[in-house]
């Protein structure tokens, strides 16, 4: 058997505890040797999930992660648009407003206001002083047809106008209404091929700015009443050509147009869009508001403006003098310019004679750049002569229809003094009418007038006392050349705001077209429509509800005539459309004379 050493006794504990020690030393000290590369088993087991302690207080979520805000999307612009322009030409000014909102548009010119509901295909003309409107069904040529009226007259044969237009974009631009402009000029030029109705020429130059049209005004339906007819029966095929990139336009913003028409003479208009924005406006302005009257027909509208006309005239006149009647005056006068009250024409013959239509026309033929001429109410010669001092007029004019002739062509001094007969109007539709009405083979009677006017100063003194006298044949028309330009721009629009229309001193301030000049004639805005291309193609879109105005007022002008009933009895239109003038003339020559 082997021996074994005895340890003594008092060792045992120093040795037990150096074991222990070096067990424990040895288990914290050891390396971690790197993992040897193994074989992976065949079917590797996933490692389960440990299941928790039961807990008796529910666990709380762990809280999400911070999420950027989302950024709130833009609101959509403003589906409307309204703004504001204004029309210069020479000292007159017009101011329109235009609002439009889905398929309607509103044209504002003070108290005249027009409506287009391209839902409804109908267009409405509204008077606010007279409280009446009138509505026409979109593409129906012709106003409401007039009772009496005979049928309008086949077109006239037609022709071929050739209309060029060249469109150049000067590369310039611009901040406006926040966007940006875009400089353009436009030439346009119009010669009559022959056989052509229309035979007048015309060039047509445009210095203009013009931005993106807002999508509320590209999205408007193009109805075919929005160009107006051509006057005078004239249905000429416009053979266009063009160069240039009619994109640039869009919407105008301000434009300079000059016009020189046959006679070699420019005439000069401007136009400023002076407020701009996309809104979204309230319906009921594109509605007939409720409690206005209807009128059927054209001339319904013109008698329901003339009577209200007439009686704020009147009401005018019977005014106490002093600080009211200086109220009532129509507005301060411009140094240098006579200021000459015109009232209503008296009658002295037995035919019935339009007499406010009259005083219209003789305003329209006196004013200018040294005469301003403003309606007057009918009174005596006294209390119209005292009137015209309290509201410092310069002169006072009195007319008197004095005599009608109508005489059968070929007779031998056959004028035979119309005394007891009723007369209509010719000219464009009114003539159609007059051959429909039982007069087809009859000819056209020749016709004679004479108009007797006294130019008073407010203290009585007499400074003019002649008769004017006018006949067929001596070139006066109501549809053409500078005639057209200057009765558009007056007398068409007076006859449909009840004949304020003439001067810009109106006392109802009606709808004065007189600073659009020949920007609101029909004739040229058809013109600038074929050679662009249509409506909406770069045109001012006022300019156009304005030049339907004035072509409903052309109409009424047409079928109505200076005197007597349509359709019957001969025309005075032409003979005392001369007299008036001839009157004009001699009134403007005494005051030129010191």
């Amino acid at each position: 058997m082997p021996r074994f050493h005895r340890v003594p006794y008092r060792l045992i504990p120093l040795l037990t505890a150096l074991v222990v020690l070096s067990t424990s030393s040895l288990n914290a000290q050891t390396p971690t040797q790197p993992a040897r590369p193994k074989t992976a088993p065949a079917n590797p087991r996933t490692p389960q999930p440990k299941t928790p302690a039961p807990s008796s207080a529910p666990a709380k979520p762990a809280p999400a992660p911070p999420v950027a805000a989302a950024k709130a999307p833009a609101p959509p612009p403003p589906p409307d648009v309204r703004f504001k322009s204004v029309y210069t030409t020479g000292e007159m000014k017009t101011e329109g407003a235009t609002y439009i909102k889905g398929e309607r548009e509103r044209f504002e010119f003070q108290d005249m206001v027009l409506l287009r509901q391209h839902d409804q295909k109908r267009t409405i003309q509204i008077s606010k002083a007279a409280n009446t409107y009138m509505v026409v069904p979109e593409g129906v040529a012709e106003m409401p047809v007039i009772p009496g009226a005979a049928a309008a007259a086949p077109p006239k044969p037609a022709g071929i106008v050739a209309v060029t237009t060249t469109i150049v974009d000067t590369g310039e631009r611009k901040a406006a209404f926040g966007a940006q402009a875009r400089h353009v000029k436009v030439a346009i030029d119009k010669q009559p091929t022959p056989g052509a109705c229309d035979t007048s020429k015309q060039h047509i130059e445009t210095d203009g700015w013009y931005i993106d049209a807002p999508k509320a005004m590209s999205s408007q339906t193009t109805s075919s009443n929005q160009m107006p007819a051509a006057p005078g029966g004239c249905a000429d095929q416009i053979q266009a050509t063009s160069s240039g990139d009619p994109k640039v336009l869009g919407f105008p913003i301000a434009y300079t147009t000059t016009i020189t028409g046959d006679d070699g003479k420019p005439t000069v208009a401007k136009m400023d869009v002076t407020e701009f924005e996309a809104t979204t406006l309230d319906a009921a302005l594109f509605d007939i508001p409720p409690g206005m009257n209807a009128a059927l027909n054209v001339r319904d509208l013109a008698k329901a403006l003339s009577d209200a006309n007439e009686v704020k005239l009147a009401a005018d006149n019977a005014a106490p003098a002093s600080a009211t009647a200086a109220a009532l005056a129509p507005g301060p006068k411009t140094p240098g310019v006579a200021r000459i009250g015109v009232p209503e024409l008296t009658n002295k013959t037995t035919q019935a004679v339009d007499t406010r239509a009259l005083r219209q026309r003789l305003i329209a033929d006196l004013t200018g750049p040294k005469f301003e001429a403003v309606p007057m109410a009918t009174a005596s010669p006294a209390d119209l002569q005292k009137r015209a001092g309290e509201l410092g007029y310069d002169y006072l004019l009195l007319a008197e229809v004095s005599e009608l002739k109508a005489s059968k062509p070929g007779a031998f001094g056959g004028l035979m003094k119309a005394a007891g007969g009723v007369a209509g109007g010719r000219g464009g539709a009114a003539g159609a009418a007059a051959g429909a009405a039982g007069a087809a083979a009859a000819p056209k009677e020749n016709t004679e007038s004479s108009v007797a006017i006294k130019l008073l100063q407010p203290d009585g003194k007499q400074r003019l006392s002649t008769t004017a006298k006018g006949k067929d044949g001596g070139g006066f028309s109501l549809q053409t050349g500078l005639g057209l330009a200057k009765f558009a721009g007056g007398m068409y629009m007076s006859m449909m705001t009840g004949g304020m229309m003439m001067s810009p001193f109106g006392s109802m301030g009606a709808a004065n077209l007189g600073g659009m000049g020949m920007l609101g004639n029909p004739a040229m805005y058809r013109m600038q429509a074929g050679g662009l291309g249509g409506p909406g193609k770069g045109l001012d879109a006022t300019a156009g509800a304005a030049s339907y105005l004035m072509q409903n007022a052309m109409t009424m002008s047409d079928l109505g005539g200076f005197v007597g009933v349509p359709g019957q009895g001969p025309s005075y239109d032409e003979s005392l459309g001369e007299a008036l003038q001839n009157a004009s003339k001699a009134v403007q020559k005494a005051l030129q004379q010191k």
